[in-house]
């Protein structure tokens, strides 16, 4: 084997042992190899009809998926483009429609090798509708946010993935500086609300797409 063949299998057989863990835990997790694939895999979980709503995810962002949506013509709840102009306690309402939308897309900040989910998130509508929002929500997780304990996965949601965060954002946050958490307590912490997917209920509701690229923060 070469080094490229060496790579995908360990990525390969790394992503089988958590995908069989997630599917003990409730959820539906595939693996697949490449971007292109991991795009098609969350496009075909969804559901034909009703609204989808669109969360915070550099991840589906590069995997193409919010950019094909938004060009389809389907109904959407999508902060990211509808909320221009809107006041802060209209933007809230707005995001309120995750709850009312057939499906939720995201990502999480990192995932433990027994097949849970961790998020870390501003204003809770993320972690929120992951927990009881739509019938269906769809992740897309690269392995590069695989950790091999539930401590570790907490230490890259909070090390890696908020600094980085928000840097995007453009908050003035110490992390922002540093790229490192100072546990700030900043009225503009984008960390206010952590969250750890343990199983999906009802089994199925919550569908994985493990990814053997690096994507996101």
């Amino acid at each position: 084997m070469n080094d490229a063949e060496i790579v995908a299998w360990h990525k390969k057989n790394l992503a089988a042992e958590v995908a069989g863990k997630m599917v003990k835990r409730g959820f539906k997790a595939v693996y697949v190899p490449t971007a292109a694939e991991a795009k098609a895999a969350v496009l075909d979980w969804l559901p034909t009809d009703g609204s989808l709503a669109l969360l915070g995810s550099q991840t589906m962002n590069q995997l193409g998926v919010y950019a094909h949506l938004r060009q389809s013509g389907r109904q959407l709840v999508d902060h990211a483009t509808q909320t221009a102009g809107l006041t802060p306690a209209e933007a809230d309402n707005y995001k309120r429609g995750v709850f009312t939308a057939a499906a939720m897309l995201t990502s999480a900040n990192a995932v433990d090798m027994e097949g849970r989910l961790y998020n870390i998130d501003g204003v809770g509508n993320r972690v929120a509708g992951l927990i009881f929002g739509p019938d269906s929500v769809v992740v897309a997780v690269g392995l590069n946010k695989l950790a091999p304990t539930p401590e570790a996965a907490w230490q890259r949601a909070r090390q890696v993935a908020s600094p980085m965060n928000n840097k995007r954002l453009n908050y003035n946050n110490p992390c922002a500086k540093s790229g490192r958490c100072h546990d700030c307590q900043t009225v503009t912490s984008i960390c206010n609300y952590f969250a750890v997917i343990d199983r999906s209920r009802p089994e199925g509701r919550i569908k994985v797409v493990l990814v053997g690229e690096d994507l996101g923060y």
